[in-house]
């Protein structure tokens, strides 16, 4: 029986940002699937996915260097990382080894796109 702790970074993505952030990483080979959230009161909407991995084979830093990529490719992106005390990071400004700490503490990662994808 294995003692190692399972690791997962949950991402809620909204507006124009699941199919350019999800495209992302697939194309840095970090796999990803989506998480169904039930519930009997209304939710914001917006589309859950989570890479999850033993906590010792987690690509932290792969992670980081597409979220900080995918920030920068255009003015409208934003990335909110919430850490469980209720702090809040936007990712936008930090490098990538500053968003791989962060991750690693986060309890949420929120994915925002303004724009659709054809429109800058």
């Amino acid at each position: 029986m294995s003692t190692q702790q399972c690791a997962l970074v949950r991402f809620t993505l909204f507006k124009h940002s699941a199919k350019s952030f999800l495209a992302a990483l697939d194309n840095a080979g970090i796999s990803h699937s989506p998480i169904h959230m039930y519930s009997a009161g209304p939710q914001a909407s917006g589309f859950f996915e989570g890479v999850s991995a033993l906590a010792d084979a987690m690509p932290w830093n792969s992670i980081a260097k597409v979220m900080t990529a995918w920030i920068e490719a255009r003015k409208s992106r934003e990335i909110i990382i919430y850490m469980d005390e209720g702090k809040t990071f936007h990712a936008k400004g930090y490098s990538a080894s500053e968003v791989e700490k962060l991750l690693k503490a986060s309890t949420n990662v929120v994915v925002i796109d303004t724009k659709p994808a054809d429109s800058e």
